[in-house]
């Protein structure tokens, strides 16, 4: 039975990847999306590298304190955004848990050509309108600390964003990528794979980045509990 069943849930997923891949408009190019997603990052970092001041050491702070509060918000989003359906932003819902999870399971979480970047990563506009709404925040903190850690917040929270776009991609290329020759990554990879696991993915694991939400709010999958979840799923 636990077979059949794993073998329903892979003709389903495979049935839904052909169909949003039907879906994808013929002027889509799959690098043309990744390099508008990092230039977007690029685009911050150089008006902020032409913005600063000479930066004094405790402006340095901002760096990590714009880190965390960018893993936080990520950590939000992803469980109460992305993983419940909103009047405001439907589409992220959407996007995310009936397709994106459907398609990519914990035993198959490769894509399979580069197109599936349009199934992984989130529209270069979507980046851009991050880093725009991010930008009060970073205000406040010009207005309420100095102009330059202002800067450094919006460059920050910038990179932040194309660094969890590039980390996605990474968990989502196949096995014998070169990118899992290192370690890291192979971990982070099974960090975000049990989330793709269906009992666990609206409770646990929700940083893609790296788990530090997870571990301040106890959300980090139990390893007990991730082993009786795949051997209930014929794994």
């Amino acid at each position: 039975m636990a077979d059949e069943s794993a073998d329903r849930a892979q003709a389903s997923s495979d049935a839904l990847r052909d169909e949003l891949l039907a879906r994808v408009p013929s002027w889509y190019t799959p690098y043309g999306h990744l390099a508008g997603t990092i230039g977007v990052g690029i685009a911050t970092l150089s008006l902020a590298l032409y913005k600063l001041a000479p930066i004094r050491a405790l402006e340095l702070a901002t760096i990590p304190i714009a880190f965390v509060f960018s893993n936080l918000i990520e950590w939000w989003a992803h469980k109460h955004v992305m993983h419940r359906r909103r009047r405001f932003m439907p589409v992220l819902y959407a996007r995310h848990t009936p397709e994106h999870h459907r398609v990519y399971r914990y035993e198959d979480m490769a894509i399979r050509s580069v197109r599936e970047f349009r199934l992984v990563l989130i529209p270069a506009a979507g980046v851009l309108g991050i880093v725009l709404l991010s930008a009060p925040a970073a205000w406040l903190v010009g207005f309420l600390a100095t102009y330059n850690s202002g800067w450094l917040f919006l460059m920050t929270t910038a990179l932040y964003v194309v660094g969890y776009e590039l980390t996605h991609l990474c968990y989502h290329l196949p096995e014998n990528s070169i990118v899992y020759r290192i370690k890291v990554l192979r971990t982070l990879r099974e960090h975000h794979a049990r989330h793709h696991v269906p009992s666990l993915m609206q409770n646990f694991n929700f940083n893609v980045t790296v788990p530090l939400g997870d571990l301040v709010f106890g959300t980090i999958a139990p390893s007990e509990r991730v082993t009786a979840a795949l051997e209930r799923a014929g794994h």
